[in-house]
């Protein structure tokens, strides 16, 4: 255990983020607990992977199954989807939670957020999460690590940073949500300053976590780490070219099918077109070009001018491949996208 403290000091001491964090969060592991409890396995497509942790779950819990709130969340008109734990991070940290930050957001689609937080705390105090959560504290940081240190061990962050020959001193948060593990969310609050957050999903099936009594294999996708991080990069480039970008919006709001988009939705359309070339340029570079083009033949069915820009940025870097930074192909990038037809 020393060693791999030692490892990521060290990690730590030499990557270009201020800060790497892989954590469980109480107040997120509380809302996913009510979320589960409320709606029950058998009604997700894709249930939980197999664990201790899981078994732990449903034991504890199996006496609180008909909780008046609980029952209260069944009979709504609308449940929300996994990511709604992610509403934890807008709460205070302890019992009972109130709304540290302003909420105004998707994750809860159900109810009034002062109404859903109300039960919330029903549920917290009369089924003794608090108990759970302290009793698993261990499991949470030994899960953490792992996560991390699969991360450190693949290289993938140092990666993408030598991709985008950028430093930045922002913080990145990975959160793991060990019950509703099977959706990956990014996390914009603005009230969290210079940091990146996001919810991982994709705890390993691939690991016997129902006979590991001491840690759960929790081993991120890869592609997702350098998804989230790679939006910290280009973070920038709309903002920089704002005018000249929302004077072409509407090539933005097309999708392949032909569906077209509100309009208010051109922006998070070209930052995520942008985010997924440069991810497949990476996992090009990390993992060979086979990699790439599963990559580029996976996101064009999702964005009409993907493999378009994919091609142009593949043929500015192949032209000044000691670039000193992906900042310097922003103009060639606007002026491309305003005369693509």
């Amino acid at each position: 255990m020393k060693n791999l403290f030692l490892l990521l000091f060290v990690f730590l001491s030499n990557l270009t983020f201020a800060q790497v964090e892989v954590k469980v969060d109480n107040r997120i592991e509380a809302v996913s607990i009510f979320y589960a409890m409320a709606i029950g396995r058998d009604s997700l497509d894709i249930k939980p992977t197999p664990s201790i942790y899981l078994k732990d779950f449903d034991a504890y819990f199996k006496p609180y199954k008909n909780h008046k709130s609980l029952n209260w969340y069944r009979n709504l008109e609308k449940w929300d989807a996994p990511d709604v734990s992610t509403l934890g991070l807008y709460l205070t940290e302890n019992y009972p939670f109130k709304l540290k930050i302003p909420y105004d957001e998707h994750y809860l689609q159900s109810s009034k957020v002062e109404d859903y937080i109300t039960h919330l705390n029903t549920f917290y105090k009369d089924c003794k999460v608090s108990k759970f959560i302290n009793r698993h504290q261990k499991l949470y940081k030994k899960t953490s690590l792992f996560a991390l240190d699969t991360i450190i061990k693949s290289d993938v962050l140092k990666e993408t940073q030598k991709f985008f020959k950028t430093e930045t001193n922002d913080k990145f948060i990975i959160y793991i949500d060990l019950l509703n593990n099977h959706t990956s969310n990014s996390i914009e609050i603005k009230e969290y300053k210079n940091c990146r957050q996001f919810k991982l999903a994709y705890l390993s099936s691939g690991n016997p976590n129902s006979e590991n009594k001491n840690n759960i294999k929790f081993a991120p996708a890869f592609n997702v780490v350098i998804h989230e991080c790679s939006h910290l990069y280009v973070s920038d480039f709309i903002v920089a070219n704002y005018n000249r970008l929302y004077n072409i919006k509407n090539k933005f709001l097309t999708k392949p099918n032909g569906k077209i988009l509100p309009e208010n939705n051109w922006q998070d359309e070209l930052d995520e077109m942008l985010v997924r070339v440069c991810v497949a340029k990476i996992l090009g570079k990390k993992y060979g070009v086979e990699r790439e083009q599963s990559e580029i033949e996976n996101q064009s069915r999702g964005y009409l001018h993907f493999k378009d820009l994919h091609l142009f940025i593949t043929e500015k870097i192949e032209e000044n491949p000691n670039y000193n930074s992906f900042k310097d192909f922003y103009p060639n990038i606007v002026l491309y996208l305003e005369n693509l037809k």
